[in-house]
């Protein structure tokens, strides 16, 4: 075979055998490439998923036992079968451990933030192994935090509490201070204490100043005669939710103070003188021996008696033991004294305090003596009086069953019912002071009676009768309305006046009256309304508001009402009616009156106008070219006086003290005459009526001015001319008015003559 044959089946043989260890050849390749590969990855195994280096966790104080505080965040799988970590604790006496196969730590300890009952914190080092290699473990610290829990309740300290207090202690004072419970909780809500008294049987008594304090006041006074010693609950609470809380008691011995007078066992004692009483004779006293002892309790004083000879006119047969209280005779009594029976007042006094005593009475009489008591005849008195009755005015009489006894002797106990009533010796009660139903409509008051030996009461009830005497009163002096829309009809309200009554009970009734009240009406409010506009015939209208109480005899006041029309709604006068007609009739007068006036004007300057001399021109004559004054109207009367230059011209003026016109107008050509009323009390007025009008309706507008009212009575006229004499103010001394100052646009009456 050639050469080139062999070495063709060589290489067919050889490509054979390559192709045959190919793919061999290419898995050792690729097992080589991926174990290069996993060289080149690098082991993560117990790394911290969080990429730090330690774990921290925060638990409650009040977890159970056996509870998850917290899950490791490992890489790695730590589970028996197929893990490829181990996780350990490195502390043997940890109060957590790991639960495994999970990376799980769980409580074996209880916790306590305090300390008390665990451990507050936890610090322990987990450590991680890596499987399958020879790596030494990562160890991991862990941190647990243990948070409050509001576990705990207040403690008392030094509890239960006893407290001595004093039966005259003041009510608000602080009483004891001492009270205080302690939490054992962290600081902050769960350890902040607030303390209360709890409800149950005198609890009342005391209360504390302040929750959050332990400060106790007392808010009841306290009596040991009536509760000596007491006990009540005391509860300190903690702001949890829910809260923790712990009660004690506060055990309360109250401390009797002399604040009690001494008592006798009976308030009246009796004895018999003995057939012969001689002296050293001991008296039988009924009901029973004369005793006292002393109130307070606790202290229970000794008490001595005496006779006080102040009070004892008859004593001068009789003694008192000072320690027993038996009364004897200290010298023989004659046959013909003490034919009445007489009465001993008999003191009580605490030896260690003498402002401290009591009284009672001892009546001895003789045998066979009728023992006759001082009695009134009536044990209650009724009268009534009227409020306006006269000083020393006799109510009535209280009677005894002795009225000619001299020796009975009246009294009022009260000093507050001795200012206004008095009783004379005679028994009667008068009056001292004046009666005033409004302010008091009743009294009742106790009369005493004494002879010296026994007393009497009564009770006397005076009722106080209403009397009007009150006049109604309004608020203003002078009420004045503009109305400012022409569109005013019947039914709007231009106005509104207010009155009221100082009697009580009374009502009070408005009307209207003078020239214009036919066109206005009035209602219990006192808004005054358009009733009839076809008597309007003027820009002005003025009427009196009339204010009539309900007493009897009824009162009465009134004020004057001004109500201000628009010219438009004056103008409108249809010819033919009363006021056209007036108008013609007026002007025909004064055409007459003026033709008179130019034709005596032309008979003076003919006959007698004094001669000229020449090159003279008399003054009257220059002057009656001068023009008049501006701001007059000339009176026609006076129209051809003349005057030397500088001599003022007058015009007859009135001079109104009413406010300024809100409309800039003065009204003319109208008066207005009040009556003076008779001088009566003046009912104030309530403080709640309203100082400014209504607004009328029907779109009229009103307004109220107070300020600047006309009085009661008017000023007289003044002929002054007001253009030469600005600052000059007539007065009438007989009605003493003064104007109001600073008003500069008064209205003027110009009255035509």
């Amino acid at each position: 075979m050639r050469y080139e044959d062999r070495l063709a089946v060589h290489n067919k043989m050889a490509e054979a055998r390559i192709s045959t260890w190919r793919p061999h050849l290419q898995m050792i390749v690729l097992l080589f490439v991926l174990s290069y590969a996993a060289a080149q990855i690098k082991d993560n195994r117990c790394f911290l998923e969080t990429g730090g280096s330690a774990e921290n966790f925060f638990v409650s104080e009040d977890v159970p036992v056996g509870s998850v505080v917290g899950t490791l965040r490992i890489f790695g799988d730590p589970s028996e079968r197929g893990g490829n970590i181990v996780l350990r604790l490195q502390e043997l006496d940890s109060p957590v451990r790991i639960q495994p196969g999970t990376k799980n730590l769980t409580l074996t300890r209880k916790l306590d933030k305090e300390g008390i009952e665990g451990p507050s914190s936890v610090y322990v080092n987990v450590i991680c192994d890596r499987k399958r290699t020879s790596d030494p473990g990562f160890g991991i610290p862990v941190s647990i935090r243990v948070t409050d829990a509001n576990d705990n309740a207040p403690q008392f300290l030094n509890a239960p509490y006893i407290l001595n207090i004093s039966e005259v202690t003041v009510v608000g004072t602080r009483v004891l201070q001492g009270v205080k419970a302690v939490d054992a909780d962290q600081q902050g809500p769960f350890s902040t204490v607030q303390y209360s008294v709890r409800p149950g049987p005198h609890s009342d008594y005391f209360v504390f100043v302040n929750g959050l304090e332990g400060t106790l006041l007392l808010r009841k006074p306290l009596d040991y005669e009536k509760l000596s010693n007491f006990t009540i609950t005391i509860r300190a609470q903690d702001q949890g939710s829910p809260p923790q809380y712990s009660d004690t008691y506060l055990h309360v011995n109250v401390i009797d103070a002399d604040d009690q007078n001494p008592r006798f066992t009976d308030e009246r004692y009796t004895a018999v003188l003995p057939d012969n009483p001689t002296q050293g004779t001991q008296l039988r006293v009924r009901p029973r021996e004369i005793s006292a002892y002393d109130q307070d309790v606790g202290i229970n004083a000794p008490i001595y008696y005496s006779l006080d000879p102040l009070r004892n006119v008859d004593n001068r047969y009789f003694e008192i033991d000072r320690s027993t209280g038996r009364v004897i005779i200290k010298r023989t009594v004659p046959d013909d004294d003490l034919l009445q029976p007489v009465t001993l007042v008999i003191t009580a006094t605490q030896y260690d305090n003498r402002d401290r005593y009591a009284l009672a009475t001892l009546t001895i009489s003789r045998q066979g003596a009728p023992l006759a008591e001082l009695q009134f005849l009536q044990s209650t008195y009724t009268v009534s009086a009227l409020e306006n009755l006269p000083l020393q005015s006799v109510l009535l009489t209280v009677v005894t069953n002795r009225p000619r006894d001299k020796r009975v002797r009246f009294w009022l106990p009260d000093p507050i019912d001795a200012e206004v009533f008095g009783v004379t010796p005679s028994g009667e009660i008068e009056l001292r002071q004046s009666l005033d139903y409004e302010t008091q409509d009743s009294y009742s008051f106790v009369v005493h009676a004494s002879d010296g030996r026994t007393n009497a009461s009564t009770r006397v009830n005076v009722s106080v009768l209403n009397v009007n005497d009150w006049d109604p009163r309004f608020r203003y002096p002078q009420y004045e309305f503009y109305v400012n829309s022409p569109s005013i009809r019947p039914g709007d309200v231009v106005g509104r006046v207010e009155a009221a009554d100082g009697d009580r009970g009374d009502y009070v009734t408005l009307s209207l009256r003078g020239p214009a009240a036919k066109i206005f009406g009035v209602n219990e409010a006192g808004e005054i309304f358009i009733t009839d506009m076809a008597s309007l015939n003027t820009s002005t209208a003025h009427l009196v508001a009339v204010a009539t109480d309900s007493g009897v005899p009824p009162r009465v006041a009134s004020v004057p009402v001004i109500v201000h029309f628009p010219e438009a709604l004056s103008s409108s006068w249809t010819p033919g009616g009363a006021s056209f007609l007036l108008m013609v009739v007026f002007g025909a007068l004064l055409g007459i009156l003026a033709l008179v006036i130019i034709l005596l004007i032309l008979y003076i300057y003919k006959h007698k106008r004094p001669k000229r001399s020449a090159g003279k021109v008399p003054g009257f004559i220059q002057q009656d070219k001068l023009p008049a004054p501006p701001g007059k109207v000339e009176n026609p009367i006076f129209g051809n006086q003349q005057e030397r230059p500088g001599t003022p011209q007058y015009t007859a003026t009135v001079k109104s003290i009413m406010a300024r016109n809100a409309a800039g107008r003065a009204s003319s050509g109208s008066t207005v005459n009040l009556q003076p009323s008779t001088k009566h009390k003046v009912a104030p007025l309530p403080p709640t009526l309203p100082a400014t009008a209504d607004s009328a309706s029907g779109g009229s507008s009103t307004t109220l001015d107070g300020s600047g009212s006309i009085p009661r009575r008017v000023k007289k006229l003044s002929w002054d001319d007001e253009t030469a004499q600005p600052t000059k103010t007539e007065l009438d001394p007989d009605v003493s008015v003064t104007p109001l100052s600073g008003q500069d646009d008064q209205m003027n009456l110009t009255v035509y003559f």
